[in-house]
């Protein structure tokens, strides 16, 4: 009996020895590796989140300004080239008068005298006084005006926007360009 007491002590012993230093080194180790990594995984998942928010809002933004603008033009009448010339790049030869203009005038269907203009250095785009994009994306751009002759006059608009106040690696940046005819008939 005083055997297998000795033989059932001796296991116990053995049986708790605790962990090696090497042993506690390696498994933090490991442990650490694989929070690094789920760390990394959920950074880059929230960054796609951040750059898809970002890309829709300018998607959204850009619609907006390009479908009611574009629809005011076509059912206004473009006046004569009263916006404030970038470059002048008037062919007078051809009778074009086109841009790039940092402004367009035009008289839409209500007979009202409205003018869309670019702020490119406060990076707005405005109708009047009121500005059409919303505080977090930058709007620049420009109106091409061309008058040929008899046939309709059209506006190119050109629109870039860009995600403001984001991280570069998050930010969004679209370009939009459109034609629009005025249906305005002048004889």
């Amino acid at each position: 009996m005083i055997i297998m007491v000795k033989n059932t002590k001796q296991k116990i012993r053995h049986i708790s020895n605790g962990f090696t230093l090497v042993e506690l080194l390696v498994a933090m180790a490991v442990f650490s590796v694989v929070i690094i990594a789920v760390i990394g995984i959920f950074l880059s998942g929230i960054g796609g989140t951040i750059r898809s928010a970002n890309s829709q809002a300018a998607q959204e933004s850009g619609r907006f300004i390009m479908e009611s603008t574009a629809k005011e033009i076509r059912l206004g009448k473009i006046n004569s080239a009263d916006g404030v010339l970038v470059a002048d790049m008037a062919d007078a030869s051809s009778g074009v008068v086109n841009g790039p203009y940092y402004s367009l005038n035009i008289t839409n269907a209500n007979n009202e005298n409205v003018d869309y203009t670019f702020d490119n250095v406060n990076k707005t785009i405005a109708r009047n006084s009121g500005v059409l994009n919303p505080g977090a994306i930058e709007a620049s751009g420009a109106f091409y005006i061309y008058k040929i002759g008899v046939f309709q006059p059209r506006v190119v608009i050109t629109l870039g926007l860009s995600s403001r106040n984001a991280e570069d690696k998050n930010r969004a940046v679209i370009n939009l360009q459109t034609t629009v005819s005025s249906r305005a008939y002048t004889q």
